[in-house]
């Protein structure tokens, strides 16, 4: 593959993202409350900005094609994608009434923080690797930005499947404030698993998954929502476990 093909591929993804959030925007302020009156295909599209979202990144690694430009374009895309469209949604529906625009400004605020401390641990690992050879990570530092928008957009597209309408407003707003402080917390959550059955964690681990992904696939409008969650509900408990054990680790070293 040609130079300019390698470096330019990935971004292709990354724009594509961008264009898929934008277009949720738009629609968002003109098309579905004129037209149509269904919020879920916004968020359908918000959700395919994520898929390609996933795909820039492993395109960019492997054709050793990950570059500082493409890491800062990913975030700038993914500000506007998964930051200010879905909340751009959340405010059009107005769950909080003329409230509502304090968690969407929280949630935006944190996402770009989110990112921007991303920029700085993958620019760090770029430089110690090199452009050329790309990187991978093993866990995500706090939640990664586009799954909060995910799992925002998701509740949307189940409520709309069973009522077209937003259901349980204030826990909705709630969950958005959560999704905020998870995104610059230090809980941990895993990246996707590689293709490496080197154990039986390692084989369950990639059962759980493709079950996931099948569920979705059969019954998105119902599952998305309830498995997204279950990731987040999981990374919590597995960094309040660690954190457990990381204290009775420092007792049993004071005791000694």
């Amino acid at each position: 593959m040609k130079h300019w093909m390698r470096l330019t591929l990935p971004n292709l993804f990354t724009l594509g993202s961008l264009f898929s959030g934008v277009s949720a925007v738009f629609y968002c302020i003109d098309g579905f409350n004129q037209t149509t009156a269904d919020p879920a295909r916004a968020a359908w599209l918000i959700i395919a900005a994520a898929l390609l979202d996933a795909v820039d990144g492993k395109v960019a690694r492997y054709s050793k094609a990950t570059s500082r430009f493409g890491i800062e374009l990913d975030s700038l895309a993914d500000v506007v994608s998964f930051g200010v469209a879905p909340m751009v949604l959340v405010y059009t529906l107005k769950p909080f009434e003329e409230l509502t625009w304090l968690p969407c400004t929280l949630f935006l605020m944190c996402g770009a923080i989110r990112l921007a401390r991303f920029n700085v641990i993958t620019n760090r690992r770029v430089s110690d690797l090199g452009d050329s050879q790309g990187y991978q990570k093993e866990n995500f530092l706090g939640l990664p930005i586009p799954v909060a928008a995910i799992t925002v957009c998701s509740y949307v597209i189940f409520c709309w499947d069973r009522g077209e309408e937003l259901h349980l407003a204030g826990p909705f707003m709630g969950m958005v404030v959560l999704l905020s402080f998870l995104m610059i917390s230090t809980v941990s959550y895993q990246t996707l698993p590689t293709l490496a059955f080197t154990g039986f964690r390692s084989v369950l681990t990639m059962i759980v998954w493709l079950s996931g992904v099948v569920a979705i696939v059969v019954d998105p409008q119902t599952m998305t929502f309830p498995i997204v969650s279950g990731y987040i509900f999981f990374g919590i408990v597995r960094w309040l476990v660690h954190m457990v054990r990381a204290e009775e680790e420092t007792v049993v070293t004071a005791e000694e």
